[in-house]
Formats: structure tokens, C-alpha cells, sequence
């Protein structure tokens, strides 16, 4: 996963993220699309969420959007390299750039000021509007006919300040939405509160007990525990980009996991995928990305698509140690973790 969204990214770098991914066999790649700090797709029926919402960015930058000729020219790039696109449009939380674009969509009909901060959980759509929906119908339309792929995201995380009471029928309400497109919902693990067609996805992020829900309901899971695949994470204390509040993540700790093993009641038959997350509070340019993707992507691919029984770190180790040499020659700004044993030429 990229998030566009906190900090933009151009259609050249979100190319590049693609042909990293594509070296190692990664098939998805999701793309956070909004949330407080702006909106990066144009929708045509709602054209305030790309004039104003994209506007701007964690710390004031200028922001960017990408128009809908721009998203698939990265849908089209992706599927040459056989990577499908899943667009996420994070919804009722994390939508302040489109309170902030569109006053009807708040309860209050007052239009927020633009946000370039790094909270979370503090916006909210107006669940009980009627115009709420209009809104989400059209979104979820315009992207569904831009994404070839099975799979749109409705986000659903930390949305602190909207009322469980409300948040469950406004999930269970855009599940049926985004399913009258002929799309697949998922969401992060909090969607599980809601009742769930068997068809939708959950992604374990944060709470065992929320996945749990999931399977429950025959729901498939994608695997992304923050503690393990979150790429923002900093591999240690003094790392200069990223964060830390769900832990440290040197290379290691990145690879040494098993999904199907991970919790109690959460086996291989329930999972779909496993994703590692790049969040971009911290990220602002290429070069911050690739350090902070890379040298832990290909751990994640090898988890993905090798048994565990297979798999053993102090052998991976030096097979990934070859690949220095592939990342000094391309000029990627990589992290050269003190655990592997790098062979320089």
C-alpha cells in the first residue's frame, strides 16, 4: 500500500513503487487516496474535492491530484507489470479534506478548515444526511468505472467521533453501494463491527478481535498487522524518517512472522493476502520512500508466496545481501540494516 494522500506523490513515483514491487512478485497494489490531509483523485461530479481538498498536505505543501486519465495511465502501467490497483477512498473517518471541500457533507453544513497535521479520528461524514450517500454513490461510481479490478476500499478506520450507533449502518449502507458496482468492499478491521456479506474483505491492521469478527461472518482477511508489515515504522531509535508507535521494524522483525501463525483462531484457510503498509506522514519525496520500503519489501513478497516451513532468516539473510549490489547500481536509497551481511563490489 501507498498513501498518496498525507504526502502526494507523482504519477512518475507511483510508477517507480510499481516496477519495485513488480522486481519482487507483489500482484496488488492499494492506494490510499484520501484522508484528512487530501484528496488525490478527481471525481468529476464532485469537483471541489481535487480544487480545494488536494490543495495541500501534512506540513502546508502544495499538494497534487491525480486527474482520471493520470489513474489510469497508473491502473494500465500497473496490469503490464500484472499489479492490480485497489483504490481506497477512507470514508467516515479521515475525510476532513472532503468536509473541508464540501459544507453539505457536515452535519453541521459548515465547511472545515483545510488540515496539514498528523492527528487522526477527529473528522467524520455526516451519517445521516441523505446527501452523504449521493456523495459516496458517486465516488465509489466514477472509481469503479476507472478500476478494472475486483476491489474498492472504503476505509473505515479510526473514526473516533462518529457514534457507534451511526457507524454501523453507514458501513452496512456503502457495503451495498459499492456492491450495486459490482465491486468487492473492503475495509480496515473495525468494518467487522457491521454485519458483513460473506463477499467482503476485512484487513487486520490493528485488533485480533475485529479480524476475528470477520471470520465469524465468512469474511476473508488481509493480513497487515501494524506490528510487523507497517512500512512506515522506523527499523530502530535513531532511523530519521517514520514512527514508532506500534514498535520497531529492522529487517528481521519484518520477515520473521507466519499470518496463518500470527494469532489464536486466525489460520491460513481465512486470509487472502497479506499487505505491508506505507503510510507517508514522515515520507515526503523518492528517495524517502525507497529507504524506508526497501531492504523489508522482499521479505514481505517471500512471505506471501512461500510456506513457512520454507522460510529461514538467517538464510534469507544472505540471499538478500546480493541484492545491494542491484540497488547501488539502480542509485536506490536504501537502508543498509547492520543485519545483513551486504557484499559490496
Amino acid at each position: 500500500m501507498l498513501d498518496v494522500a498525507r504526502h502526494f506523490f507523482s504519477v512518475d513515483d507511483v510508477k517507480h513503487y510499481i516496477d519495485l514491487m513488480a522486481a519482487y512478485k507483489m500482484n496488488t497494489l492499494h492506494l490510499h487516496l484520501s484522508d484528512d490531509q487530501g484528496w488525490r483523485i478527481e471525481i468529476k461530479s464532485w469537483p471541489n474535492l481535487t480544487a480545494i481538498g488536494g490543495s495541500t498536505e501534512v506540513g502546508g505543501g502544495e499538494g497534487g491530484f491525480y486527474t482520471q486519465e493520470e489513474y489510469t495511465g497508473i491502473v494500465n502501467y500497473a496490469a503490464e507489470r500484472f499489479i492490480t490497483i485497489i483504490p481506497e477512498i477512507d470514508m467516515p473517518g479521515h475525510t476532513n479534506a472532503a468536509l473541508a471541500s464540501y459544507a453539505e457533507l457536515n452535519c453541521d453544513g459548515k465547511a472545515r478548515d483545510l488540515y496539514t497535521g498528523t492527528d487522526v479520528g477527529f473528522s467524520t461524514l455526516c451519517t445521516g444526511k441523505k446527501i452523504t450517500y449521493q456523495f459516496v454513490d458517486d465516488v465509489v461510481r466514477e472509481l469503479a468505472r476507472l478500476t478494472p479490478g475486483p476491489y474498492i476500499h472504503i476505509g473505515g478506520d479510526e473514526s473516533h467521533v462518529t457514534k457507534k450507533e451511526d457507524y454501523i449502518p453507514f458501513i452496512e449502507r456503502v457495503q451495498e453501494i459499492v456492491l450495486s458496482h459490482n465491486k468487492t468492499m473492503i475495509g480496515w478491521d473495525e468494518i467487522t463491527l457491521a454485519k458483513l456479506d460473506s463477499r467482503s474483505v476485512a484487513q487486520y491492521w490493528a485488533s485480533a478481535e475485529n479480524a476475528k469478527n470477520a471470520i465469524a461472518q465468512q469474511v476473508k482477511l488481509i493480513m497487515s498487522p501494524a506490528k510487523k508489515a507497517y512500512l512506515d515504522m522506523q527499523y530502530d531509535s535513531i532511523t530519521p524518517l517514520g514512527l514508532h508507535w506500534a514498535g520497531y521494524i529492522e529487517v528481521d522483525t519484518g520477515y520473521n512472522w507466519d499470518p496463518a501463525a500470527l494469532e489464536e483462531g486466525i489460520g491460513r484457510e481465512h486470509i487472502l493476502g497479506i499487505e505491508a503498509p506505507l503510510w507517508t506522514e514522515t515520507v515526503t519525496n523518492r528517495s524517502e520512500l525507497e529507504f524506508m520500503v526497501l531492504p523489508r519489501l522482499p521479505g514481505y513478497a517471500e512471505i506471501g508466496w512461500s510456506p513457512a516451513a520454507a522460510r529461514n532468516w538467517d538464510e534469507y539473510k544472505n540471499r538478500l545481501a546480493q541484492h545491494g549490489k542491484r540497488y547501488d547500481a539502480l542509485g536506490i536509497n536504501y537502508y543498509p540494516s547492520k543485519l545483513v551481511p551486504w557484499i559490496s563490489e
